[in-house]
């Protein structure tokens, strides 16, 4: 079970995380953002005493985020230095995303209504960024018609798909004194590229487990695939060297043994894949391909950490893999029944040597009379194993590399619904689970966190973290 300390959050191990949310609206006063940042909590006013349609959204590393208000205004606030950048953004469409954050969460993209071009505003400061006459700010443009852009995890280096079938390496100003502008470092004629670069991190079974387009973290190179069954090797500073990627006999052999994925290109040399029930670590340098058996139930996740040089894959039943440049390794092979909870995913630490998550537990305990009500069920993993801490429904954002866990209690119920469970999201209390397994309440979130949009839809998130590496 759960020990919980009640109280103001004294004493409690501060997460090296960034979480935000928006206060309910009450028609009595401004509405506001609240930050949990390392153990303190802030505020500031962003909409005033209007009710506007939020849209608000937490960046990549937890930089800073978006506010917008309407159809097209909106604003970028540092969370590190206060600034706040006026912006005039895309209107959003329903069911996608009108702005996409660069995977290093220093700067802003889109791809243009009427002509695919691209624009993108540079976050990092002293760049000395132009305002257009409304104040806010002109985004970079790279004329090109683009099918799609795939940003690089750990340098300012954008991998694009043109219009006509071609593709090029972008590169984006992140220094005080770079040019003002987008540079296309390598470009390549028409290749067998995919349509889309979806870039899911979850998969019902293995076979799902893939990613179309892989780029290096330090946009070195990129590895497409448009079919599955062949892969297109680009390389920034060998243009010319394009072509099909040539796979080793392991990854060939499951090819043809059912399906073969991509997950991550982690360096020049070293990518990860999966298939045939095997997770592989490729050193093309070497010519070493490395395995391990997968025994890991559905759904799977897998997550970019230490900057893009490692992957973690997990399966919420517990067993966790971790791959780098240098080895492939088993992090914990235990088990444990889980139904993860509605709308919730695992975390992960910046350097992937913990992750957790939370999972709902509609059985009573024995004994006990079934009221209807769902515990909850925080999981949390790392190479000493798995530990199990059972209490009330619980929803995470955020663990560190101390596994100091950041969380936050949500209202549950058991209905009578076709797929079974059904649990109402609204959170009730935010809480750090320490790495000693000490649970304390550190706030009782009043006034209550607001339902925002992500972006065009439905309310979907009541609170937004991430990790600080």
């Amino acid at each position: 079970m759960l020990g919980v300390g009640v109280g103001s959050g004294c004493g409690a191990e501060p997460v090296e995380a960034r979480a935000i949310w928006v206060d309910v609206f009450t028609g009595e006063g401004s509405r506001r953002i609240h930050v949990y940042d390392r153990g303190e909590r802030y505020d500031f006013e962003v909409y005033g005493e209007t009710a506007p349609q939020e849209r608000v959204r937490l960046g990549p590393r937890g930089r800073g985020l978006v506010v917008r208000a309407g159809d097209y205004r909106g604003a970028w606030i540092g969370l590190d230095d206060g600034r706040r950048l006026p912006l005039l953004l895309p209107p959003s469409m329903p069911g996608a995303a009108s702005f996409q954050y660069a995977e290093r969460g220093d700067a802003l993209w889109w791809l243009d209504d009427l002509d695919a071009s691209l624009s993108l505003v540079p976050l990092a400061p002293g760049l000395g960024l132009e305002r257009d006459v409304d104040g806010s700010m002109v985004p970079l443009r790279e004329p090109l018609a683009l099918s799609w852009v795939v940003s690089s995890v750990d340098a300012p280096v954008l991998f694009a798909r043109h219009a006509d079938g071609g593709a090029s390496f972008l590169r984006y100003p992140d220094e005080p004194g770079d040019a003002l502008g987008i540079v296309r470092e390598a470009t390549f004629s028409a290749a067998p590229l995919p349509g889309a670069p979806t870039q899911q991190r979850s998969c019902q079974s293995a076979i799902d487990c893939w990613t179309p387009v892989g780029l290096e973290p330090g946009g070195e190179l990129a590895i497409t695939t448009s079919d599955r069954q062949s892969w297109q090797l680009f390389e920034r500073r060998a243009p010319e060297l394009a072509g099909e990627l040539a796979l080793p006999q392991p990854l060939a052999d499951a090819v043809a043994g059912g399906g073969l994925g991509l997950l991550q290109v982690i360096d020049p040399w070293v990518s990860v894949w999966l298939g045939a029930g095997q997770l592989f670590r490729w050193d093309r340098r070497l010519d070493i391909v490395d395995s391990v058996p997968v025994f890991a139930a559905p759904p799977l996740f897998w997550f970019t950490v230490e900057r893009g040089r490692a992957l973690v894959l997990l399966s919420t039943t517990g067993p966790t893999y971790q791959v780098d440049a240098e080895a492939l390794s088993v992090v914990s092979l235990e088990t444990t029944d889980c139904a993860l909870a509605p709308g919730s995913a695992p975390v992960v630490s910046p350097s992937g040597r913990w992750a957790g998550w939370t999972c709902l537990d509609a059985q009573p305990a024995v004994g006990e009379p079934d009221l209807g009500a769902t515990s909850g069920v925080v999981v949390r993993v790392s190479g000493e194993g798995l530990e199990r801490f059972v209490g009330v429904p619980m929803s995470t954002l955020a663990i560190d590399d101390d596994g100091d866990l950041l969380l936050y209690s949500i209202e549950s119920i058991v209905t009578d619904q076709v797929d079974g469970v059904a649990a109402a999201s609204r959170p009730r209390s935010l809480f750090v689970l320490s790495a000693q397994g000490v649970l304390t309440r550190i706030d009782e979130l009043e006034p209550a966190p607001t339902p925002v949009l992500l972006e065009a839809g439905e309310p979907s998130a009541y609170m937004q973290g991430v990790a600080l590496d």
